[in-house]
This record gives C-alpha cells, sequence and structure tokens, in this order.
C-alpha cells in the first residue's frame, strides 16, 4: 500500500523512509507466544500518576503546559495522551538538532532521523531512530501502542518521559518537551543506558520557520481504528507485458513524467554462490539467508490467531521449517520523459491463492473470519538488486531522459509456494497502459512467475 501512495503522491519526506522500512520488518516477523497481561503493580503506578496530575508540581519544569498522562487499555495495551492545564504558547515550526554521541553516527539518507553504533557493521540492526510528533489536542489525539509488556515513567533532561518495552521489535522511549509541544519517539536496540543518557541529552528543538522546521507527525493509534483499509483487485497479466505508469515531476510539479517496465526473464534457484554477494540488500546478508556453500537456509514459518494487542496477544498455533527459493527477474526500465527521473527501483512478489471465480487472495490468510494466518510465505522487500545503489538509496536510481536501464532484482520465497507466486510493480496505482479492467483505485497488475498452472 504504501508503494501505491509513493506513486499517486508527492514524495514522502525522507525521515520516513526509515520508520516505513521498520513498519515492515516488525510486521513481517514470527508472531510470539502470548505473554502475560500488565503487571497489576503497573496500574496501581498509573493510578498513582493519575492523582499526582491533579496536584501542582514543578518536577517536570515550573511553565509545564502539559502533563503526559499513561494509562493501561485492556490487558496488553497502553494510552499516552498530552492533558492540558493552560492555554498553549509554543512555536507552530519547530526545528529538531541532535548532537551525536561518541561512537554513533547518523544513517545517510535519513535525514538525521537514524543513528547506529560505529562498532556495528550494519547500520539497520541497533541504536537510535527519532520520530517527532505533536499532539493536536484539540482533535483529542491518543497514542495507543499495543503489545506492551511493560513501562516505566522516568525524567530525561527535566522532561516527562515513558519507557516501553514492547513483546516484539526495538524498545521505546517517549519523551514530551512541553514548551514546545513536541512529542518524541526513540526507539532504541541494544545500547547502555548511559548511551541512551547521552543520545537524548543532544537532543534540543528551537523555533522554525516555514521553510526550514521538523515535520510533526501526529500520534498513532494502533488498535487499528484509524487504519486505512481497501480491497485490492487483482488481475493477471501475460509475463512480458510491457506496462506505462506516470510519475510526480518536481519540474512541473504535476504527473507528467511517464515510464515503462517490462519483465524480460525469470529465474529460481536454490543457490546463490554465483551471484554478486554484494548485491543483496543490506537487511538480507549472504551469509545468514545461506550456507557456506551458498545454498539457501530453510526458513520458520508460524501460524498463528491475531490478537489486537490490547485485549488479546497473537497466540500461535503451529510451526514448519520449509526449504526456501530465490526469484530472480530481469527488468527494463525506460524513461519516456524530456528529463532525468529519479526512480525507485523495485517489483514486488506476493503469493496469492486462486480462487474458483478467478479472484484471488493472499496465500498466508489460513481463516480469515478465525484471524488465522501464516507469517508471510515471501519477503516483504527486495532481497536482491543488481545494478545497486548505496545504503538507504539502495534500490534508487536516476535514468537519463529517453533512455533505459536493465535490472535483475530477486526475492526469497517459500518452495512449495512458488507456484502460487506472482510479480507486482510498485507503481500499480498510476499504471495507464495496459488500462485497468475495473474501476477500482487498488487495480493490481499480477506476472505469473511460473510458465504453467503447476
Amino acid at each position: 500500500m504504501k508503494d501505491k501512495l509513493k506513486s499517486v503522491m508527492k514524495p514522502a519526506p525522507e525521515r520516513f523512509h526509515y520508520t516505513v522500512q521498520s513498519a515492515i520488518t516488525e510486521a513481517t516477523k514470527q508472531a510470539s507466544p502470548a505473554k502475560k497481561r500488565i503487571p497489576k503493580g503497573w496500574r496501581i503506578a498509573i493510578a498513582v500518576i493519575l492523582i499526582a496530575a491533579l496536584i501542582p508540581s514543578t518536577i517536570f519544569g515550573a511553565s509545564k503546559l502539559y502533563e503526559l498522562i499513561a494509562k493501561p487499555v485492556d490487558n496488553y495495551g497502553l494510552e499516552l495522551n498530552v492533558e492540558r492545564e493552560t492555554a498553549a504558547d509554543y512555536p507552530k515550526y519547530v526545528k529538531m538538532h541532535v548532537e551525536v554521541p561518541e561512537g554513533f553516527a547518523a544513517v545517510p539518507g535519513t535525514d538525521q532521523l537514524k543513528y547506529y553504533n560505529l562498532s556495528t557493521e550494519e547500520p539497520y540492526t541497533d541504536g537510535f531512530s527519532l520520530f517527532p510528533m505533536r499532539f493536536r489536542t484539540e482533535l483529542e489525539q491518543k497514542e495507543y501502542i499495543g503489545n506492551v509488556n511493560s513501562y516505566e515513567e522516568r525524567e530525561m533532561i527535566g522532561h516527562q518521559a515513558y519507557e516501553v518495552k514492547l513483546d516484539q521489535g526495538w524498545d521505546r522511549l517517549y519523551i514530551y518537551y512541553e514548551d514546545v509541544n513536541v512529542f518524541l519517539l526513540i526507539y532504541h536496540k541494544d545500547v547502555t543506558e548511559k548511551q541512551l543518557a547521552d543520545f537524548v541529552k543532544g537532543i534540543t528543538f528551537t523555533e522554525g520557520t516555514q521553510d526550514n522546521f521538523t515535520y510533526l507527525d501526529w500520534p498513532h493509534d494502533e488498535r487499528g481504528q484509524d487504519v486505512y483499509t481497501y480491497d485490492e483487485e487483482y488481475a493477471e497479466y501475460p509475463r512480458d507485458t510491457k506496462i506505462t505508469f506516470m510519475m510526480y515531476s518536481p519540474e512541473t510539479d504535476d504527473f507528467t513524467d511517464r515510464c515503462t517496465a517490462q519483465i524480460t526473464d525469470v529465474q529460481i534457484l536454490d543457490n546463490i554462490a554465483e551471484l554478486d554477494y554484494d548485491a543483496f540488500c543490506p537487511a538480507y546478508s549472504p551469509y545468514e539467508i545461506a550456507d557456506q556453500d551458498g545454498w539457501l537456509n530453510p526458513e520458520t514459518f508460524t501460524t498463528y490467531k491475531e490478537g489486537d494487542g490490547f485485549d488479546a496477544e497473537d497466540e500461535v498455533i503451529g510451526s514448519e521449517t520449509a526449504n526456501q527459493k530465490l526469484v530472480l527477474a530481469d527488468v527494463t526500465y525506460e524513461n519516456l520523459s524530456d528529463h532525468d527521473i529519479e526512480l525507485f527501483v523495485s517489483y514486488s512478489l506476493e503469493v496469492l491463492e486462486k480462487d474458483d471465480d478467478g479472484t484471488f487472495h493472499q496465500s498466508n490468510i489460513i481463516d480469515g473470519e478465525k484471524l488465522i494466518y501464516s507469517t508471510p510465505y515471501t519477503d516483504g522487500e527486495t532481497v536482491y538488486l543488481t545494478p545497486h545503489g548505496v545504503g538507504d538509496d539502495f534500490c534508487i536510481f536516476t535514468i537519463p531522459a529517453q533512455s533505459s536501464a536493465a535490472f535483475t532484482m530477486g526475492w526469497r520465497c517459500k518452495a512449495d509456494m512458488i507456484d502460487k507466486a506472482y510479480l507486482t510493480n510498485i507503481y500499480q496505482g498510476s499504471v495507464t497502459d495496459p488500462p485497468a479492467e475495473s474501476d477500482s483505485p487498488y487495480y493490481t497488475y499480477l506476472f505469473k512467475v511460473t510458465d504453467d498452472d503447476r
């Protein structure tokens, strides 16, 4: 879905790239067995906090305008909310500044919002990631967090904060900067308390301008009530179909740019020894996904009953270990415009069931009514790409005007699901040719990986 939006809207700020990538990564992880409810002691502690909120205090600053309140929601959820005390007097635009502590560095291409430990080789596996937000109290916005294991109120450099630990994923530190009404979420992993404290000390906010400011997102509701849902309509086309799609043009501020994409060949491999190991995405090291001889490692696929993260957690009901294959697709892009185009080069691979009436649904939906699913049978992002960029720009290329460029890209797939695998172009929402056979805004062009109907 995010890739559809990327094609029909102006490009999102670079600051969101890491957040989106993290969301995809966490969404494709194996589910964990149900954990204990949030400890009762924390409920008592929150009651004390709520009472304390009614008593004048200077513990978080003498000119406090807001009070950050946390309270449990159902069994596993947490609500964070800002309670207004007086009229707000904070700048409309703010600029965030980060003084990076020794031993850490910013990940290139993340707009100074992602930082990694220099002692590690992979910049995406640990460190800090920043996500600044602002409560719009007139809209009664709140942050709802699911699958919470524990949380603790803290004071960080004179600001109220909450440390939140989830059943899976990176730990979260929420800090409220009351003087500028900024609610900062800091994802952190494999860092010490001192490193976390030193990092927070280096974060400051100043008043910004309309032309120079840090974008502030809205708090997120993980209960699913604010999640945009849609019905996707799939249609299968011959694998070598050339599609034409439109792109946003920063030169003319409209969608007049045109490109084509065509799959020219597909290979299915068990062994990656003959491939260029440098062409694997940093998140998928060839030394981790394959053995020393290049044979792809088996993967564990988990079946689980989905919980909402608040009243119930995901419950594992089975798992299996299965072999993997690598699907490689050769794709040629052509820039039909009269100027250079920066393009996010990637297809995606989906595993779908084709129903008797010709419609499709995701294969990992075991029983949708009972909310029983399997972890995805294929990777959520490109694993292999050649030629490729560097770091955060691994999949981003500039194609000169009236020129073409050929790429080879790949994804892992559960071996016994290859016959149900389909390639899809990420610019689905903006395809102009061949024309969609439906009025659905989520019409998806499918290209079957295998030539037969095994």
